[in-house]
């Protein structure tokens, strides 16, 4: 293990910060990950870490939480030189971390995962189970979850696992708690308890520091955020000291404005491209809707109100059984995926890892699944045919990897998101549906993505986009459906677009939130 010395950092009287980090560095190899990167995070705060993936801020909280050494620098924990070994020197010394990706093991309970390695005993050693269960059943009602003890950690939602690995984490009443993109997975519902036990551990005075993509979370949260590109500091600033646009200038040096592509004044002369007449489906009511060739609706609404019915039914996943639907005025039955393909429809799901990708083959089977099955011949593919494809694609849609032989598990979740677009968008569809396209990328990722959409309706594509990001919408639509327990409320045109609108919209025809809000 490397020394660190600390010559910055001597012991300090209490009242100081919680955490010091000062001038900490990491090299991985040739790759320098942290630049003499130095903030603080005081006894009853929360700071947010904010920057684009490969910025080095997993690396940072991995040091902090003990999971390997820093090069250079030093730490202090309330004040006294902080050097933990192992992530369980890290605990013992108060500082807890929550994972992105989660460790629940299958086979045990969701009472058993959260206090796995310090279960209750009694004197013969045994687990005390109605005491783990009890006390997993109490902190779970205390954070608003809606999670059972007794479930098995096999029968869990992504959603779920992540609570999961929260409560693990603010079980254990840390001095410090660090949690790495919590609410990545999670509904609007949901983010809102994380946030709120955020807030609960700040008042009792544990510090807090969480990393987060979602700016509308730090706006809202964060007394503090830290921002870091490539590795070094670019913005450490108090509430009140920075906007949204500051944000999005440290991490990627440009503003909001210049993130989304410029949309055409009128597409009124553009051809239909896509027709909707009266189409019902599970979660939703007849719904009617035309889409041009080139633009961009999108469907707005709070969690769970029809968002997800509207995508599968759209991809032929989870079919319309009722109404009309037409491709360049051509009568279509949208009865399964496979005839959504061969009509010219392409669609991205909301879940990439599960739905979108083959996480453990490498992005060449990946990104030629679709295209070059229909290249084959009698059941053979040509090895050569299937690389050169790849790496076009590659390049095509930025993919930045070792190659293409290089596994989709490894990528950030920006390129990830690239090789799903790269699979559906070989061959350039009639129709795209996007559900949650940018759902877990950085805003360096997200400006590629809304470079891409801007091509692809530059080229005729007509692109139906279903986002909880109310900025996104506003920025890439051309009209905008809003939905309410199935149905569309009410459509705005693009010199009506304001998140306020949209949210009398999305209230329902009475202005009243549903539970799912």
């Amino acid at each position: 293990m490397i020394e660190i010395t600390s010559p910055a950092l001597k012991p300090m009287p209490a009242g100081l910060p919680r955490l010091a980090v000062a001038q900490v560095s990491k090299a991985f190899g040739a790759n320098k990950v942290l630049r003499d990167v130095s903030f603080s995070v005081r006894a009853g705060e929360i700071v947010s870490l904010v920057g684009e993936n490969g910025a080095g801020k997993s690396t940072l909280m991995h040091i902090c939480a003990g999971s390997f050494p820093a090069d250079g620098g030093a730490m202090a924990l309330d004040g006294a030189a902080f050097r933990p070994a192992s992530p369980k020197a890290a605990r013992r010394a108060g500082v807890a971390l929550a994972l992105q990706e989660t460790s629940i093991l299958p086979d045990l309970s969701v009472g058993e995962n959260l206090f796995f390695g310090d279960e209750p005993r009694n004197g013969l050693g045994f687990i005390r189970q109605k005491r783990l269960h009890e006390a997993a059943d109490a902190l779970f009602a205390e954070m608003g979850f809606a999670l059972k003890s007794t479930r098995m950690g096999s029968e869990l939602s992504a959603a779920e696992r992540q609570m999961v690995e929260i409560a693990k984490a603010i079980r254990l009443k840390p001095r410090l708690l660090i949690l790495d993109e919590p609410t990545a997975s999670l509904s609007s519902h949901e983010t809102e308890l994380v946030l709120a036990a955020m807030a609960r551990l700040k008042a009792q005075g544990s510090a807090v520091i969480f990393i987060s993509h979602r700016l509308d979370e730090v706006m809202e949260a964060a007394d503090h955020a830290v921002v870091l590109k490539d590795g070094a500091l670019t913005l450490d600033a108090e509430r009140g000291a920075f906007s949204r646009d500051d944000l999005i200038r440290a991490m990627v040096g440009r503003t909001l404005a210049d993130i989304f592509p410029a949309r055409p004044a009128d597409l009124a002369a553009a051809p239909v491209r896509l027709s909707v007449a009266n189409a019902t489906a599970a979660g939703l009511k007849p719904l009617s809707f035309a889409l041009r060739a080139g633009e961009v609706a999108g469907f707005a609404g709070l969690e769970g109100q029809g968002q997800r019915p509207l995508a599968r039914a759209l991809s032929g996943i989870t079919p319309f059984h009722g109404g009309e639907i037409a491709i360049d005025g051509v009568p279509i039955r949208l009865t399964s995926v496979a005839r959504g393909i061969a009509a010219g429809i392409a669609s991205i799901p909301d879940d990439r890892k599960h739905e979108g990708l083959a996480l453990d083959l490498p992005i060449r089977m990946n990104v030629s699944l679709f295209a070059l099955s229909r290249r084959s011949g009698w059941g053979w593919l040509a090895h050569a045919l299937e690389r050169r494809f790849a790496e076009t694609a590659r390049q095509r849609f930025a993919i930045r990897s070792t190659g293409i032989d290089q596994p989709v598990r490894q990528l950030s979740g920006g390129n990830q998101q690239k090789v799903v677009f790269a699979r559906w968008l070989a061959e350039t569809p009639k129709v795209l549906v996007l559900y949650e396209p940018t759902k877990g990328v950085d805003v360096g990722a997200k400006t590629e993505i809304y470079r891409l959409i801007g091509d692809l309706t530059a080229a005729g594509v007509a692109v139906v986009l279903i986002s909880a990001d109310m900025l996104e919408l506003i920025g890439l639509s051309d009209r905008i459906h809003v939905l309410f327990e199935g149905a569309v409320t009410g459509t705005l045109a693009r010199p009506e677009f304001s998140e306020e609108a949209i949210m009398r919209l999305a209230a329902g025809p009475e202005g009243v939130l549903t539970h799912a809000a």
